[in-house]
């Protein structure tokens, strides 16, 4: 008895074992032929039989040995070293049955019996279902045919039981109470309220259960409220000016002559918003201050000159541009008074423009978006649309008009019939994707035997436009790869064997028939199937390694010789590897030698165990991650990303998985993990004007359209008058019967017009279009029109009035705001009169307040070019404005660059560099500390020409070199030599030009000496050694 892997053991281990049933075998006799057993059955030639194929097997054996000449049993014929039989002998199949895929697990009522009791609301919640699924009958390359050429016999099942999960309805709770209604009325507020209530879902539907139907939410209208009644105060006229009394205006001028400054006096009472009498506190309670009940005025005295009242305007007669007057006469004694009659000062005519409806409409701003037309529209030729909702196409884009009248004042558009906008047709591009062709085929596995990777890739045939589906990410030649990992069986394709052919002997023994010799056999590259070996395929597929000899040299036995078999397998090394162990093959005798033949040899071999030889080790090895992998046809998006597992041989070959599970290695890898390829998405956004906005509320996934980049839409809004109260300027400090002191101060409101932009500068209109609009500014209906105020006495310390806020100023580093949010300051200033009241003089006040609508800005300096030894220097802010403040104080550019200490010598200036130069024609005398001592004059040599006469020889002072020179033309020519460089030290060419120049002078001297010599005359003793360059003659002396 053996066990695996061939370990002898006790028989009674075997006794349920089927013991092996003898077979009757040949022992050849001494000098009978030997044959080979018989090789295994060929693989079948064809799956099925027919008419015309027949499935067939075929095994042969081969002639290991001759037999001798006398005694011995021949060898067979060569046919009989080949069999051949019948195989896969079942017809072949035309027509068969193709399933589809199980369907939904629906509830069977034909079942109920079998049901379990679980039941909700008397409804079963548990039960049996039944699956179906569709059967067909196909023929081979054809299709769909009809049921009956297929056998019913084999026909598969349609229906199956299954079990259907438990079923839950929604469940939701009761409704809340209503929420309550306003108890009291809101003064202004004309919104219709309503009560709501709701409830929340507790258990969602599953498994078919009844879906949540009914509404979560619910609200009605309140009951109308009481409605809020709104008062106003309603002035009358001004009654008569009545003199102060006499005991207040005793020291008054004109007192007595009962004319001077007065009081009068109106009444005032409270009317609903609807005009009917109401009670004065309603109105001190609802409708704001009230009115002052009297003012100033002035009754006329003697010496002032009196007019009757102005007369009504005169009528206009339509035209645009007429005018209408009203008059006024003088009265009484001031007829004879000429400064009545002045009509600078008393004009006795006003004339205005009489009211014109001449308008004039002007375009405002920019134009809007391209807008397309709401609902359901007619698309243009090569149009598309999305849905229900028109993303390209026509559309029209809006400017919004004004319009004024003749006076510039805006009016309402409808004087200028007009609806507010202009409007031109536009048009929105459609987008067009990225298109791609389709997938290539998938290539081979780069392996033929374990893990490998397979390619397959798009090419690009159009690029995307106008917001298009984007294209993935190409190569250089416009492609896109797709690569996954694969498997190749191991033994997919397989070295097939045909038996060895008899032994060829090279040197024939003619009487024996033996000898050494050479024998082969085919060797050819199978494809393996679950039938066993099939098709013949290319050597390539198969692993070149492990391809069989196709020949070896071989050894035909003697007929007197022992006969053995060929050598079996080798058996398994043990692992780990080491040459220690050993591995064996065996051969069995088959023919005994004849008394005079050779004997049988050892027919055990062994060998160590060497590793990556005959030995190996294995373990596994995890692939690359493929490229993330999208649904069909997707381009960006969620998908999943896979890797494989792969068996390696310690010499780094794949080998079949088998090899690592019979070992039990350990497989800790994930083999799949989701990916992302992401999609490029542009959005716009619009600031201001009348915006409308959309969200996306699915975003777009694999081979989804990208969602539209215009998520908000602006249009110019309509201009139109804004009507407003604006209070105007408070009037100086009135300190009663003082001059300096606590006093009051007052203002006016008035009514103004914008077009309700902040840069608009707002113009005073007439009270009566602001007589529908509540005096209320800024949003405070409390209306201040008095105020205490103080005016300084002289010497007194005292606040200015608070200062406008300053713009809102982040907490930025780098251009980046910190999140701080931002800060606006206002101050009021500390006037000091007196420096000696300083001490009593109140501190400066800031105020702070929060704000969020600042920016960013960045500082720097600016500098002018220099003029003289001084420049402008001041700090810009980021947005052009110049300001006080911001800029860094150590990084001030300097504004000056005059020289310490200064430049005070005569032709003298102070450089770039703040040191002193002497100007052009002067030479630098430094002292021993590096500054300027002095400026000197650079010599000047004149050099007479032929010409003169006088034959003598002159030098002459210095002359600057701006001033015209002094000498006649033709007299000589002039150098300016400059021996001194800015740093006062001699230059170096200096010492060649005065040494050619000493020499040259010696040779003039003594020309002009042999020139003018007499013999005659005494001679006078000359001093022809001149003075060196640097120097300066100031005489004129001849030699």
């Amino acid at each position: 008895m053996m066990s695996f892997p061939g370990e002898e053991v006790d028989r009674q281990l075997c006794r349920d074992a089927i013991f092996p049933i003898p077979v009757a075998c040949d022992v050849p006799c001494p000098k009978d032929c030997v044959l080979t057993t018989w090789s295994a059955w060929s693989s079948c030639s064809h799956t099925c039989s027919g008419k015309t194929t027949e499935g067939k097997q075929i095994r042969a054996r081969s002639i290991l040995a001759y037999p001798g000449e006398e005694g011995g049993a021949h060898c067979p014929n060569g046919s009989a070293l080949q069999e051949v039989r019948s195989c896969n002998e079942h017809p072949c199949t035309v027509y068969h049955w193709q399933t589809g895929p199980w369907g939904q697990c629906i509830e069977d009522t034909s079942v109920s019996a079998f049901n379990t009791t679980t039941t909700w609301n008397g409804e079963a919640s548990c039960s049996v279902g039944m699956q179906t699924r569709k059967v067909i009958c196909v023929r081979v390359n054809v299709g769909q045919v009809g049921p009956k050429k297929c056998p019913e016999s084999l026909r598969p099942e349609t229906v199956r039981p299954c079990l259907l999960p438990c079923r839950k309805d929604c469940i939701v709770t009761p409704y809340s109470d209503w929420t309550s209604c306003p108890s009291s009325c809101k003064e202004g507020d004309s919104e219709v309220k309503k009560q709501s209530r709701h409830r929340v879902i507790i258990q969602l539907p599953a498994n078919g259960g009844r879906d949540c139907t009914d509404p979560l939410y619910e609200e009605k209208a309140c009951e109308a409220p009481q409605v809020c009644q709104s008062y106003r105060w309603k002035t009358h006229k001004w009654r008569r000016c009545q003199l102060v009394p006499w005991s207040v205006q005793q020291d008054s001028p004109g007192a007595q002559e009962g004319c001077g400054p007065g009081r009068q006096a109106r009444a005032i009472t409270c009317r609903k918003q609807d005009g009917g009498q109401a009670s004065i506190p309603e109105c001190l309670q609802y409708a704001g201050p009230v009115p002052a009940l009297t003012q100033a005025c002035q009754i006329p005295c003697q010496d002032d000159c009196q007019f009757t009242s102005w007369s009504k305007f005169s009528s206009c007669n339509g035209d645009c541009g007429a005018i209408r007057t009203r008059k006024r006469t003088i009265v009484g004694k001031s007829k004879k008074k000429e400064k009545c009659k002045n009509s600078h000062l008393y004009p006795l005519i006003e004339t205005q423009y009489c009211p014109c409806d001449k308008y004039n409409l002007q375009p405002v701003g920019n134009w809007s978006d391209c807008i397309l037309p709401e609902g359901k529209v007619d698309v243009l030729l090569g149009m598309k649309a999305q849905g229900d909702i028109k993303e390209c196409g026509q559309g029209y884009r809006y400017q919004a008009m004004a319009c004024y009248n003749q006076n510039g004042r805006l009016v309402e558009t409808s004087r200028c019939n007009s609806h507010g906008y202009i409007e031109e047709a536009c048009i929105i591009p459609c987008p067009s994707d990225c298109k791609l062709s389709e997938w290539s085929n998938w290539s081979r596995c780069s392996k033929s035997c374990g893990s490998g990777v397979k390619v397959r890739s798009k090419w690009l045939r159009e690029k995307p436009y106008n917001g298009g589906r984007p294209c993935p990410k190409l190569d250089h030649i416009n492609q896109v790869y797709e690569v996954v990992p694969c498997h190749s069986d191991c033994n997919q394709y397989i070295w097939i064997t045909e038996p060895w052919s008899i032994c060829k002997v090279t040197f024939v023994n003619m009487r024996e028939n033996c000898g050494e010799g050479v024998q082969t056999r085919k060797v050819r590259c199978m494809q393996n199937t679950a039938d066993g070996p099939s098709d013949h395929v290319e050597d390539y597929l198969c692993d070149p390694e492990e391809m069989p000899l196709g020949s070896r040299e071989c050894k035909l036995p003697c007929p007197e010789d022992c006969v053995i078999s060929d050598w079996g397998p080798w058996t398994r090394c043990t692992l780990p590897c080491n040459q220690s162990n050993f591995r064996q093959r065996s051969a069995e005798p088959i023919r005994q030698p004849a008394e005079e033949g050779r004997s049988c040899p050892d027919a055990i071999e062994k060998e160590p165990c060497n590793l990556n030889k005959n030995c190996f080790h294995y373990d596994y090895n995890v692939t690359d991650w493929s490229t993330c992998q999208l649904s069909e046809k997707a381009v960006c998006g969620n998908g999943i990303k896979t890797r494989m597992l792969d068996c390696v041989r310690s010499d780094g070959k794949s080998v079949d998985l088998k090899y690592c599970e019979e070992l039990s290695l350990e497989k800790n890898w994930q083999m799949n993990a989701s990916c992302t390829v992401e999609c490029p998405l542009h959005f716009v956004s619009l600031k201001g004007k009348m915006i409308r906005k959309r969200t996306v509320t699915q975003p777009f996934q694999g081979d989804g359209r990208p969602c539209p980049a215009l998520m908000e839409q602006s249009k110019p809004c309509p201009v139109k008058p804004c009507y407003q109260w604006q209070y105007g300027q408070w009037s100086p400090c009135q300190v009663q019967d003082a001059q300096c002191g606590e006093g009051t101060r007052t203002r006016n409101i008035s009514c103004v017009v914008s077009e309700g932009s902040s840069e608009d500068f707002k113009k005073v209109v007439d009270e009566e279009f602001c007589t529908d609009i509540e005096p209320t500014i800024d949003g405070n209906k409390k209306v201040v029109l008095e105020e205490m105020c103080t005016q300084p006495c002289p010497g007194d310390c005292y606040l200015k009035d608070w200062s406008s806020w300053s713009l809102c100023q982040l907490t930025c580093v780098n251009g980046e705001d910190l999140g701080f949010g931002g800060i606006q300051v206002r101050s009021r200033a500390v006037i000091i009169q007196e420096l000696e009241n300083q001490h009593l003089c109140p501190e400066q006040m800031l105020e702070t307040k929060s704000c969020d609508d600042g920016q960013c800005y960045e500082y720097k300096w600016m500098a002018s070019a220099w003029r003289g030894s001084s420049r402008t220097v001041w700090c810009q802010r980021s947005d052009g404005i110049n300001v006080t403040g911001g800029c860094l104080v150590v990084r001030q550019p300097d504004a000056d660059r005059s020289c310490n200490p200064p430049c005070s010598q005569p032709y003298s200036y102070c450089t770039e560099t703040r040191t002193c130069s002497c100007e052009e024609g002067y030479t630098e005398v430094m002292s021993s500390n590096g500054t300027l001592e002095q400026c000197t004059l650079i010599p000047v040599v004149v050099i007479p020409t032929v010409e003169d006469k006088r034959g003598d020889v002159k030098t002459s002072r210095a002359v600057h070199p701006t001033q015209p020179s002094s000498n006649p033309a033709g007299r000589g020519r002039t150098w300016f030599l400059q021996p001194f460089g800015p740093d006062g030290r001699l230059k170096t060419w200096v010492y060649g030009v005065a040494a050619g120049a000493f020499v040259l002078l010696i040779f003039v001297v003594s020309m002009i000496y042999l020139a003018c010599k007499k013999p005659k005359k005494p001679q006078r003793r000359q001093n022809n050694r001149l003075k060196p360059l640097t120097l300066a003659y100031d005489g004129d002396a001849d030699m």
